[in-house]
């Protein structure tokens, strides 16, 4: 009978501690290390299983397998390098191998306690189980130990296939579960050599992994390919969505050629995925396999640009023989001061600011494309000149690449950019004024004119918002409920009251008149203090205001009402006398019912005259909003000559309801 096989590391264990059991940062660069041995290994299908139910992790190929002195002198061997070995391709498919330093197999502790090998190669079946706690143990407390870890002897009979090599990860180190969802999007960003045309395909859970798992290539707006041969041809096709797709021969750089992509999206945002990757890198793929996971990190680039960047970058010149290693020890960077990769980032520096250039015209010319596809815009467009009208492509690009709900609102932002660029042009027309002759009064003229214009159509906008917030109020709120909204909303809306009562000013002498309000409300009589909900000082444009609101449900008389309010007037008018001010006062007093003398003949217009002979009118809660309503209705039924910008707004407000601006009635 055969003696039973043995087992051994042929290196100081203590390099354990040095490389560390927690060589690779994730999951996915640990699996990839697996996958890119299974390449090595002339395997055509690689199969990744997560057995949620055991807590296992399968990695199953069908290459070429281990045979006893295989397992020794090379897996086991951590540092060995078979491309001294005079393989630098492997056998059956002469591929270009992805190993290089033989410590791959490290990072296998990262993820799990307890690792199992199955291979079978030529008829010879071998299987064997390491574990960190074993390996711990072999190490002990000599750091100098040199002694070898003898892994344990599995029975080979469980080898259950004929070719090829099963590693099982079991107690699991770190939660696999939960992050199986997007192992199959991150492997597939790792590899550029999956699929039937390199005859390997990755499988995870019995699903290929394909290109298309990338999950990227929909994303792309614009995208830039170097290497015109069928491979810069079937990128370009994954690029289903991207409006402009650009070709070209593969440069040279330090020696070698350089292939691959670099895109933009139209919208940095989607670059920022809902698991939490930010995808905003260019990697840097050497041999098929991911050698850099962003090469944007090499550039101090603050442009907003930057944002929308996505690549894949090939440069197998980075790694061409058994002296020209330049990957780190974890296999995710590359040692930043050799030369190749110097050149390779100066040329990648220069790209990348030449698509930066071709970014901007493309997005601009998008722009202005979508916003002239509206008649009226593309009339204002037309009468710009100069600077203007390349302003305005800039200002057209960016909104175009504003993520938006629905057409309605991009043709609000393009009407609120008419709006930005008016003033601007009239802005820059004043600091021309400075260069005018005093006799080119038509230049002067149109300046003014301009303005009045840009006035009109923005007071327009205001009078409209404020004639639909009129309508919310009257539709959707019964007397009660208005009551309390005036109560918090009027002192600070005038206009309401008076169309021409815009802001108020003069907040210092608000709160001194406030004090003085203050000591009247001491001396009112508690019928008088219930009968109220407040009493306000405004002043706007020049005009001093007293607002009283009254409860919705006090029914009082002219003689009450004058009695009260007078003591509030007079206070006001001691108060402007001594600081020497001899300006208006006026006072509104709102109401929920009538006063009850103007149940009496003439009453109503008896009582208007007494209060106003104090300048005091009344307004019933419902009057107040008929009478702002009206007001801002006369304004727009009478502004026939609302001049070229406000036309244009509202034509553009037109087109992106579908109707025209209702009638106010």
């Amino acid at each position: 009978m055969a003696a039973e096989p043995t087992y051994y590391m042929s290196i100081s264990l203590n390099v354990l501690n040095h490389l560390g059991l927690n060589l690779y940062s994730n999951v996915p660069a640990v699996l990839s290390e697996v996958v890119a041995n299974a390449y090595d290994a002339d395997a055509t299908e690689v199969r990744i299983t997560i057995d949620r139910n055991r807590g296992r992790v399968v990695i199953q190929d069908d290459g070429e397998g281990m045979v006893h002195t295989d397992i020794n002198e090379r897996y086991l061997h951590v540092g060995y390098q078979r491309r001294k070995d005079n393989r630098q391709t492997t056998a059956k498919f002469g591929r270009a191998v992805m190993g290089r330093k033989g410590i791959g197999k490290l990072s296998l502790f990262s993820i799990a306690e307890t690792v199992e090998v199955y291979t079978s190669k030529d008829g010879q079946r071998n299987a064997l189980r390491m574990t960190i706690d074993g390996i711990r143990e072999a190490i002990g407390d000599d750091p100098n130990n040199s002694k070898p870890y003898c892994p344990e002897v599995l029975d080979p009979a469980m080898v259950d296939f004929e070719r090829g090599t099963r590693i099982v990860l079991t107690d699991l180190k770190k939660g696999l579960t939960n992050v199986a969802a997007g192992l199959r999007k991150r492997l597939a960003r790792r590899f550029s050599v999956l699929g039937a045309e390199h005859s390997f395909r990755l499988f995870m859970d019995g699903e290929e992994v394909t290109v298309q798992d990338r999950d990227y290539f929909h994303k792309l707006q614009y995208v830039w390919v170097y290497g015109d041969d069928d491979d810069g041809r079937k990128i370009l096709a994954r690029c289903s969505n991207a409006t402009e797709k650009r070709i070209g021969e593969a440069p040279a750089v330090a020696g070698g050629r350089v292939t691959g992509w670099i895109g933009t999206v139209a919208n940095a945002g989607s670059l920022k995925e809902p698991d939490g990757e930010n995808i905003n890198s260019i990697h840097l793929m050497v041999r098929g396999k991911l050698g850099h996971e962003d090469l944007l990190e090499e550039f101090n680039e603050g442009k907003i640009f930057r944002a929308y960047l996505i690549g894949e970058i090939h440069a197998d010149f980075l790694d061409t023989d058994e002296e020209s290693d330049i990957a780190t020890s974890s296999r995710q960077r590359i040692i930043e001061d050799d030369p190749r990769y110097q050149a390779l980032l100066q040329w990648l520096r220069k790209e990348i600011s030449a698509i930066g250039i071709a970014w901007n015209d493309l997005r601009n010319a998008a722009g202005t494309k979508a916003a002239l596809e509206n008649p009226h815009i593309r009339d204002w467009f037309d009468s710009l000149r100069g600077k203007s009208r390349q302003r305005a492509r800039r200002l057209f690009g960016k909104i175009n690449q504003l993520t938006v709900d629905d057409e309605r609102q991009r043709q609000e932002l393009f009407a609120h950019s008419v709006l930005a660029f008016e003033t601007l042009r009239y802005r820059d027309n004043l600091d021309a004024l400075d260069d005018m002759e005093a006799s080119d009064y038509a230049a002067v003229a149109s300046v003014f004119t301009g303005i009045e214009d840009l006035e009109s159509a923005l007071y327009h906008q205001i009078v409209v918002q404020r004639l639909r917030v009129i309508d919310k109020l009257r539709a959707h709120m019964d007397e009660n409920a208005l009551e309390r909204v005036l109560q918090e909303h009027l002192f600070e809306n005038l206009w309401l009251l008076d169309p021409s009562w815009e802001r108020a000013t003069d907040r210092a002498m608000e709160e001194r008149i406030g004090r003085r309000f203050a000591e009247i409300r001491d001396q009112l009589t508690d019928e008088e203090a219930n009968s109220r909900i407040d009493i306000r000082y405004k002043k706007v444009t020049g005009t001093h205001v007293i607002v009283e609101l009254k409860r919705n449900s006090v029914i009082t008389t002219t003689a009450t009402l004058l009695e009260q309010v007078d003591k509030y007037r007079n206070a006001l008018l001691r108060h402007l006398r001594d600081v020497g001010r001899d300006e208006p006062v006026e006072v509104v007093c709102i109401v929920g019912r009538d006063l009850r003398d103007w149940a009496q003949p003439y009453g109503r217009e008896e009582s208007r005259q007494v209060l106003a002979a104090k300048n005091i009118r009344v307004l019933k809660y419902e009057e107040l909003l008929q009478d702002a309503y009206d007001g801002y209705r006369e304004y727009i039924n009478r502004s026939e000559d609302i001049g070229r910008v406000r036309k244009l707004l509202d034509s553009i407000a037109d087109d992106s309801t579908g109707q025209s601006t209702p009638e106010v009635t």
